[in-house]
């Protein structure tokens, strides 16, 4: 029959109750010896080391920028009911020689622990680190104008039907802060892509902000903050065209015909860029209106604005066409204009014109004015927009000419007028 084995019958056994009197000697040794924090310190990681400067060094506008949200590991003995009670937030590691700092600089100072909570029977055995390099500076703030190095890759080749214009840029400046020390080595700010693909529509991109030194250097400083580190660019592309300028007149007198080589208009056309759909249909730039009242044989050259359909660009670079009127055909006459005549006035208004006679210049071919009489002359007062106004005032008046449909009044004329209640 076989025997069965037993363990109680190893204790029989005086080698085996030696060896393991040995075992369990050496694992109580271990075990006492890790829960004995009065022999065998105790380390807590992540406690806060706290740099503070005096208030007057504060008032001076002096300011710790490293080490910041640093910690340390803090080694500690004593009763092992009170030492394994104790965290991080029980501790604070400081550099009380930070106090005596004055001027901005770096300073290399020993750390040590102070007690902040409540358990304090226990023994600091080292701190790590125990020194701590602290550089103090004055804050300070700086705005850059962010510039443009876009650049296209040397194969890029463009399209003459479009036009690139500037890049648009979601903010034209950034504004860094930091120690002053390391703001003065800043030397410009900068945004950085390249193109490779011809732009034939608007390219819209997100890049980063770069600064640089004098020497042109890419400067990367974690103690340097940017108020934005990447900026949103747009580069509009616009379709290009050619337009004609055409003069328009306002007050023009209904029977007068200009031919062509009567009017010239430098330039006669513009380059514009601009959406597509703004200059689809367009088939010409008409300058602002000219009025027939500032126009006479003496004074028949004007400079007139360019206007621009909405968005778009004028490439030419000439906000200004000069338009001239040949008028050699027509002549001056003085007139005087007796007869008044008020429109647009309240039914529950009556009006008295003051001014009795208006001497006037009529503007017109020969034949036509030298027929008129005062009768054919009217200054007509408009009162559109003063319907509810009384009282004593000047107001322009413009001038008809009946009987002579290619002559025109040359001038600005006022007339007094009273206004009361029927």
């Amino acid at each position: 029959m076989k025997r069965k084995f037993s363990i109680g019958t190893l204790f029989y056994n005086d080698k085996f109750v030696m060896l393991f009197a040995i075992l369990a000697s050496v694992v109580l040794w271990v075990v006492m010896a890790s829960t004995n924090s009065e022999e065998f310190p105790h380390a807590i990681n992540d406690v806060p080391i706290a740099i503070n400067l005096s208030e007057s060094a504060q008032e001076d506008g002096l300011k710790v920028f490293s080490p910041i949200n640093a910690t340390a590991t803090v080694s500690i003995k004593g009763n092992s009911l009170i030492v394994k009670q104790i965290q991080a937030s029980d501790l604070q590691v400081v550099a009380q020689l930070a106090s005596t700092i004055t001027t901005p600089g770096s300073y290399t100072f020993n750390l040590s622990v102070q007690k902040k909570g409540t358990l304090t029977d226990f023994d600091v055995v080292s701190i790590s680190p125990n020194q701590a390099i602290i550089n103090v500076d004055r804050y300070k703030e700086k705005t850059f104008t962010i510039e443009n190095d876009i650049k296209y890759k040397p194969d890029y080749k463009s399209d003459p039907a479009y036009f690139v214009s500037a890049p648009i840029l979601s903010s034209d400046t950034v504004t860094i802060s930091g120690p002053e020390k390391d703001i003065s080595q800043v030397n410009r700010v900068a945004l950085q892509y390249e193109i490779g693909e011809t732009l034939t529509e608007t390219k819209n991109f997100t890049t980063d902000l770069i600064m640089y030194d004098a020497n042109g250097n890419k400067i990367t400083n974690d103690k340097l903050k940017m108020s934005d580190t990447k900026v949103d660019v747009s580069i509009p592309v616009l379709s290009r065209q050619i337009l004609p300028l055409e003069v328009s007149f306002i007050n023009k007198p209904e029977g007068l015909l200009l031919t062509p080589d009567q009017v010239t208009i430098d330039p006669e056309s513009i380059e514009l860029a601009g959406p597509k759909d703004a200059l689809n249909g367009l088939t010409e730039i008409s300058l602002t209106p000219l009025d027939f009242a500032n126009i006479s044989p003496t004074k028949n050259t004007f400079d007139i604005s360019v206007p621009l359909p909405a968005n778009c660009k004028n490439l030419s670079s000439i906000p200004v066409a000069k338009v001239t009127l040949n008028l050699g055909s027509m002549t001056t006459r003085s007139m005087v204009v007796s007869n008044f005549k008020v429109k647009n006035l309240a039914a529950d208004k009556s009006s008295t014109i003051y001014t009795k006679n208006l001497a006037v210049t009529v503007v017109g071919p020969e034949s036509e004015i030298s027929m008129l009489t005062e009768n054919n002359l009217v200054a007509q007062i408009d009162m559109a927009g003063k319907e509810n106004f009384t009282g004593h005032t000047e107001m322009p008046a413009t001038i008809s000419i009946s009987g002579a449909p290619s002559s025109w009044a040359y001038g600005s004329y006022m007339v007094n007028i009273g206004v009361g209640e029927k």
